[in-house]
């Protein structure tokens, strides 16, 4: 979900409207945040998008500004994810095959999970994340319908598989495939479930 900007030429910042401005920076930070982790100073992420660092905070007045701005896109890049797999024919595979992926790039880019951590107290990341929460659940009451998931599953239950495959790779580097197996077995529906 991470844009690669360093392959794509800078657009003319003169030429940005504030909306063009503030989305450049949130594609410049996220690499640089991605890179050098939220400790990177502004300076820094001002100097990746070729802009001084007053330019900078007349699009965003602080670096938690940024870095909400940082959550709320990447919550909209999922939320727009479930929602297109809420549409696919097998909405238990669909479900499945969305943790799977989530699980994966949280594997491979920390950046988001301590965005959020830093910003949770934030409105606009409550609400972002209220609305992925939303797209998780359509998605549960899908499968659910079609009898492919258990009765009782939560957008909770969601979070712990994902929390418990960050932790089995902290066990044993890889093991968040096994863990996924095993949890979302555990999820689909049995006789006694429907």
């Amino acid at each position: 979900m991470v844009p690669d900007v360093a392959t794509a030429p800078p657009p003319d910042w003169a030429g940005l409207d504030p909306e063009g401005k503030r989305k450049r920076l949130v594609e410049v930070a996220t690499q640089v945040f991605t890179r050098e982790g939220l400790e990177a100073p502004m300076p820094r992420v001002a100097e990746a998008a070729g802009i001084g660092v007053g330019s900078l905070y007349r699009s965003y007045r602080s670096k938690e500004d940024l870095i909400a701005a940082i959550v709320v896109e990447q919550m909209g890049l999922l939320r727009a994810e479930l929602s297109a797999a809420h549409h696919e024919d097998d909405p238990g595979l669909a479900l499945e095959r969305s943790i799977r992926q989530l699980a994966e790039r949280q594997a491979s880019n920390r950046l988001v999970r301590a965005a959020l951590a830093a910003t949770s107290d934030r409105r606009e990341v409550q609400v972002a994340v209220g609305e992925v929460s939303l797209a998780w659940q359509q998605l549960l009451d899908r499968a659910r319908a079609h009898s492919e998931l258990r009765s009782d599953a939560t957008v909770m239950d969601l979070r712990l598989i994902l929390a418990a495959a960050r932790a089995a790779d902290e066990i044993e580097p890889g093991a968040r495939g096994r863990v996924l197996d095993l949890l979302l077995e555990a999820m689909r529906a049995t006789g006694d479930d429907r």
